[in-house]
């Protein structure tokens, strides 16, 4: 037997005789194209807006709630509009599906920024782990943002900053010049052709000087220029330069982006509060309004990851950059457990992350049915419960304590047994086949 054949009677113990087009099927008798519920049972946050607009809360308390959250967060604040601080906490016990309401809340902010209808332009991140400490925190914003996007918002205000102050724009001006002429055609720096892009911007300089010598003389004067902007922006010196190692990798410098994302530099402890200030600065120049950061398992901070000393530094830290960075909005999942111990250890930092709390509790039995037409919907059959019944839908509400990650992932596994199971489209996942079924999949 020749290793293909190997390869096939392999694959044949695996998946039986079904093909993948059989496989595909398998859904059919059961009404829907596909199994809609997360295998895990919880959201999938890599997912775009085409999968979260599903998730809508099947709380219609906490839903009100964060809808006045986000209105409240858009008012400008009259006295101080650069204000625009304020921060909401998103409390349930694990498995209640906090990061499935994060997710609907990162997909309503993203189409109030897509609205043609609306001037907020908030822009919005979603961050997992909370990290080891408040330079990780940092760290993992900057990552989400992404590489090239930073490189591009910061170059984008490096060229407008030249373009648009004379005292920078002429202590370039001699290493424009091309033979015994200056700004020949098609040869300015400065026009738009040269300054989409920063590689263009360069590109336009270095490749008309002739020596070595130049060269250097050139990438000293541009170095200067760039050190000038950044630490007029940033207002630290320190920050100010590794901004530039980050960027200066474009002409020969070291970049430093992933130190940058890791959080391991120590040179920039104690420099969040400049290094935040500066990114949201960045993201406001490119037409955003908001700046929001959601923040997902924060009870990670108060639950073992952390001794007691880094437990102290962090939630001092964080307390000292929410008072000095003002122009973000933040949401935090946690436990109630977490948020108590949070108040036992920074009695002002808990106040300062929860100006709202919105509250997730276990399930009942009118969500147990809304959470399972939310996901039937994603199939194309809306408003519908089928393949379950009502009595079935409630049985594993028993089942599972209300709990709506095991919800979903038993009711993932209910699916997957019915589409092996069932003989005809008249079969259900009623109470019985959840009794006769719960057992082997709880194993």
């Amino acid at each position: 037997m020749n290793n293909r054949e190997i390869d096939k009677n392999l694959l044949s113990q695996i998946f039986g005789n079904e093909s993948h087009n059989e496989d595909e099927k398998k859904y059919e008798k059961l009404g829907i194209k596909f199994n809609p519920f997360p295998r895990s049972g919880t959201s999938n946050i890599n997912s775009g807006d085409s999968y979260n607009a599903y998730l809508v809360p099947i709380d219609s308390e906490a839903e009100k709630e964060l809808n006045e959250f986000i209105v409240h967060s858009l008012t400008t604040n009259v006295s101080d509009p650069d204000d625009k601080f304020i921060s909401a906490t998103i409390e349930g016990d694990y498995g209640s599906g906090k990061t499935q309401f994060l997710m609907y809340a990162k997909y309503l902010l993203n189409v109030i920024e897509a609205s043609p209808d609306r001037q907020e332009k908030p822009y919005v991140i979603y961050i997992d782990n909370p990290g080891l400490n408040l330079l990780e925190f940092i760290g993992s914003i900057i990552s989400k943002i992404g590489e090239e996007n930073i490189k591009k918002y910061l170059w984008r205000n490096i060229i407008n900053t030249i373009k648009s102050n004379s005292e920078l724009k002429n202590r370039l001006t001699p290493f424009s010049v091309r033979g015994n002429l200056l700004f020949e055609e098609n040869t300015d720096p400065f026009l738009e052709e040269n300054t989409v892009s920063y590689k263009r911007f360069l590109d336009s300089f270095v490749k008309y000087i002739p020596t070595t010598a130049q060269r250097k003389k050139f990438d000293i004067e541009f170095k200067s220029i760039l050190t000038t902007i950044l630490e007029n922006d940033t207002k630290d010196t320190v920050v100010a330069y590794y901004f530039h190692e980050f960027i200066s990798g474009d002409f020969g410098v070291n970049k430093t982006w992933e130190a940058l994302t890791s959080g391991s530099l120590k040179q920039l402890n104690g420099k969040e509060a400049s290094i935040i200030k500066y990114i949201v600065k960045l993201v406001k120049k490119q037409g955003f309004t908001d700046f929001y950061i959601l923040v997902d398992e924060f009870e990670d901070i108060t639950e073992g990851r952390l001794t007691k000393t880094q437990i102290d530094n962090y939630v001092y830290n964080l307390r000292t950059l929410l008072d000095e960075q003002r122009e973000w909005c933040l949401i935090f999942s946690m436990t109630p457990l977490a948020k108590k111990k949070l108040k036992s250890v920074s009695p002002p930092l808990a106040d300062r992350i929860s100006s709202r709390a919105i509250l997730l509790q276990d399930l009942n039995k009118e969500q147990a049915f809304a959470i399972v037409r939310n996901y039937i919907n994603m199939t194309g059959n809306e408003n519908s419960i089928l393949p379950f019944t009502e009595d079935g839908i409630e049985s594993l509400k028993d089942k599972v304590g209300g709990n709506a990650r095991r919800f979903l992932k038993v009711a993932f596994a209910l699916v997957e047994k019915a589409a092996a199971k069932f003989t005809s489209s008249d079969d259900r996942i009623n109470k019985e086949f959840v009794e006769n079924n719960f057992s082997s999949i709880e194993e």
